[in-house]
């Protein structure tokens, strides 16, 4: 109500349950805001989002045996390698098919026909190029499958991986990461902006800088000879967490074997011992692709590269035989007049997406004194917890709680408003409030007389008079002393009768 004011009121308790319970409340809270909020999660400090640039770049030799020619092929980072802008592709294993443009038999599904039923479609378009409208055996066996002819790269890539090439020595590949990062808005004593780099003073170091792929890439699950088997899609996450109240240093790696498989670990130490601003080695690796799924696990990415066997040393054209001297393909036929080859490679390997994260923390008194304050403010749950185990919990009930908690007391010595409306005003609407509430008081009288009076008929005193009298007594003693009046009328009727009758 308007006229009404709440205001809080301070209890002493004097009650060794409930002291236990409030102080124990507090600790807990206290624990919470210096060792969570101050400690843990260095709410004294302010942070701002690390920004870097990462570069990548892979090195390294390796070798196959060629499944067409027979011969030892060795191949370079730049064979092997493919870059985009979020990170590297190394391969790991090859299926190599060397193409020319001619005509020659679908390998997939959708050019399947049947011996004796064409239902090839000249000019239509398959996945492996355009019909002839002819219907081949796909060997010498007439009765073997047969397959649309197509006009397109021929022969067409099959859909089996039959002939793989294994590379030796891939695993050794070396991975080195540049790193170099800038915290905006946070400066040093020289009014230049805090920046970190793994190049600067430092050499290439394996476990800081430099990785072998082998190392980089095998996870607690998967190791590196079935990544290389059936090629895997990683994301490698690159997360700083610096403390700049320590300044930017650049960083003196050590490296040192860890675990049973004696895993490459680099730690980044000062000249004092103090850990300085660097990323968590190892990364983090988390896997884009599936290894457990049956459509589409591991990752393979094709690329095609110049190739001409069509022409002898003395640049004669020459058959078919000369670009596949050990398995000739069947039913292939290429325009020697105006020859067009190359090598289609289907590569496995691991992708790396590399992504970069981070913060950097810094002492600031406004961080600081927003923690305390949300700190202090959070000592109130204690008060709150207390005050409900006291109202309703049984062991801590305290039948009295809400006699101690809470008071009501009429205002006996005016008021601003008062005052300002004059005291004649000001009587006649507080006369009128009582009027009110004697007519509610009397009637409740009247009511509970009435009952007493049907169900105890025999006993004197519960008539019109008798409760006339109550009402009369009553209106005396609520004009004299209004607090009075609240414990009357929770006495009720019969008690007040009895009251009088005796007077």
């Amino acid at each position: 109500m308007i006229g009404q004011y709440t205001t809080q009121k301070q209890v002493l308790i004097k009650s060794k349950s409930l002291g236990v319970l409030y102080y124990f409340l507090v600790a807990c809270v206290s624990v919470y805001i210096v060792g969570f909020l101050l400690y843990r999660e260095h709410g004294y400090q302010k942070t701002v989002p690390a920004e870097g640039v990462l570069a990548i770049k892979v090195k390294g030799t390796a070798a196959t045996n060629d499944t067409q020619t027979g011969e030892k092929r060795v191949y370079d980072a730049n064979d092997l390698v493919q870059y985009s802008s979020d990170g590297v592709f190394v391969a790991t294993r090859l299926v190599n098919t060397r193409q020319a443009k001619g005509t020659c038999l679908g390998v997939s599904q959708d050019e399947v026909c049947a011996k004796g039923k064409n239902t090839c479609v000249q000019g239509a378009y398959s996945r492996n190029g355009r019909q002839t409208g002819r219907c081949l055996p796909s060997t010498s066996d007439p009765n073997s499958a047969h397959f649309c002819e197509i006009k397109g790269w021929c022969p067409a890539e099959a859909e089996e991986d039959d002939d793989v090439l294994p590379l030796e020595n891939v695993g050794n590949f070396t991975v080195f990461i540049r790193m170099n990062v800038k915290f905006p808005g946070m400066y040093n004593e020289n009014g230049e902006e805090m920046r970190w780099d793994n190049a600067n003073g430092t050499e290439p170091t394996m476990g800081w800088n430099l990785f072998s792929l082998e190392n980089i890439t095998q996870t607690n699950d998967k190791n590196f000879t079935e990544i290389s088997t059936y090629g895997s899609d990683q994301l490698l996450n690159v997360y700083f967490d610096c403390n700049l109240d320590e300044g930017v240093k650049v960083p003196k790696p050590q490296s040192v074997l860890t675990g049973e498989n004696e895993t490459l670990t680099t730690v980044a130490i000062e000249e004092g011992g103090v850990q300085t601003c660097s990323p968590e080695i190892p990364f983090v690796i988390d896997r884009v692709d599936n290894p457990l799924a049956e459509l589409s696990s591991g990752y393979n990415m094709r690329w095609i590269s110049a190739v001409n066997h069509f022409t002898t040393p003395n640049a004669k054209m020459m058959n078919m035989t000369n670009m596949f001297p050990l398995n000739p393909p069947h039913n292939c036929r290429f325009d020697m007049n105006n020859p067009e080859t190359r090598m289609l490679t289907k590569a496995y390997g691991p992708r790396l997406r590399i992504q970069f994260s981070g913060m950097g923390r810094r002492f600031d008194v406004v961080m600081f004194s927003q923690t305390i304050g949300a700190g202090i403010a959070l000592l109130g749950i204690a008060v709150v917890i207390t005050d409900a185990f006291a109202k309703y919990i049984p062991g801590f009930k305290k039948k009295k709680y809400d006699l101690w908690k809470f008071e009501e007391h009429v205002d006996e010595e005016g008021d601003l408003i008062k005052s300002y409306l004059g005291e004649e005003d000001f009587n006649r609407d507080g006369s009128q409030e009582q009027q009110e509430q004697k007519q509610k008081a009397s009637t409740y009288r009247h009511s509970s007389s009435s009952k007493f009076q049907q169900k105890y008929p025999g006993i004197p005193g519960y008539g019109a008079t008798t409760t006339t009298t109550t009402k009369t007594m009553a209106t005396t003693a609520t004009t004299a002393q209004p607090l009075d009046e609240k414990a009357q009328k929770k006495m009720g009727g019969f008690f007040r009768t009895r009251s009088l009758r005796k007077s």
